[in-house]
């Protein structure tokens, strides 16, 4: 997987391609400007007598200042529910700027998540729905990312988004000077056909760690998606499977999920 995400990086940077690209959410309308999104993830979250209620939402907005310059904010929410208690929380919230070509739909992603995110149960869950984003609820002081997003035509009505670059988070553990520091390679490749009335995708997306061996924080997903390609509002859903413990155990870990974009300002 660590081979993938280094050629995928290559292959975004050396691309010629043709198109105008967008910060967004991996899940949202591809190449679309001006968006306000709400995502609903339920993941499956094995070892725990969680209810379908656990999960995490994700609220966020894009507005492009003009053809080269984007601003993009995120705040998440997760909730870990069972019979007997449930406990809330809001995780870290990103803020960030988009930089695009004019003559390559390449778009250079940069930000940056403030540390929000309580120590409680909710945690647990919502750091299993966060996938196709930089980590949105892990206890780090800081956590920088540099993304870098490109877009290939295959026809008329099919395309191939390509997403990958670098992550650095710090956090307060027990060691020699007290910190740890993470780097992540996080990706995503999406296949998307358009239709006449829905857009459909298969996603492969990860996030595995470079350096440091901790558990659960290298992951892989492959996800399809249905969405609704209406005029301004795009309804849509997801549903996949953990590859990690697909390959290591045989085992299917689902995740699903519905997703709502508005498109403004157009």
């Amino acid at each position: 997987m660590r081979g993938f995400c280094l050629s995928l990086l290559l292959l975004l940077v050396a691309s010629g391609l043709s198109a105008p690209t967008h910060a967004q959410t991996i899940w949202s309308r591809p190449y679309q400007p001006n968006q306000i999104v709400l995502e609903t993830i339920v993941p499956e979250i094995p070892g725990a007598d969680a209810s379908i209620a656990s999960g995490a939402a994700f609220l966020t907005a894009t507005r492009s200042l003009n053809e080269n310059v984007e601003l993009a904010a995120e705040v998440p929410f997760a909730r870990y529910a069972t019979d007997a208690t449930s406990a809330t929380a809001v995780g870290n919230p990103y803020v960030g700027i988009g930089l695009s070509s004019t003559s390559r739909p390449l778009l250079l992603e940069l930000g940056v998540r403030i540390p929000a995110v309580p120590t409680n149960a909710a945690r647990r869950a919502g750091s299993r729905a966060d996938l196709g984003r930089t980590a949105a609820f892990r206890d780090e002081a800081i956590s920088t990312s540099a993304l870098l997003n490109g877009r290939v035509p295959l026809g008329r009505h099919a395309s191939l988004r390509l997403r990958s670059g670098l992550t650095f988070a710090s956090a307060d553990q027990p060691g020699a000077d007290g910190r740890e520091r993470h780097w992540r390679l996080p990706y995503s490749a999406q296949l998307w056909w358009s239709g006449q009335r829905f857009m459909s995708g298969l996603s492969v997306e990860g996030r595995p760690l470079l350096n440091g061996s901790v558990p659960d924080q290298t992951t892989h997903h492959a996800v399809l998606s249905l969405m609704f390609d209406g005029a301004r509002v795009q309804p849509g859903l997801l549903a996949g499977t953990g590859l990690d413990p697909l390959f290591e155990d045989g085992r299917f870990v689902v995740v699903a999920g519905l997703t709502l974009s508005v498109s403004y300002g157009q």
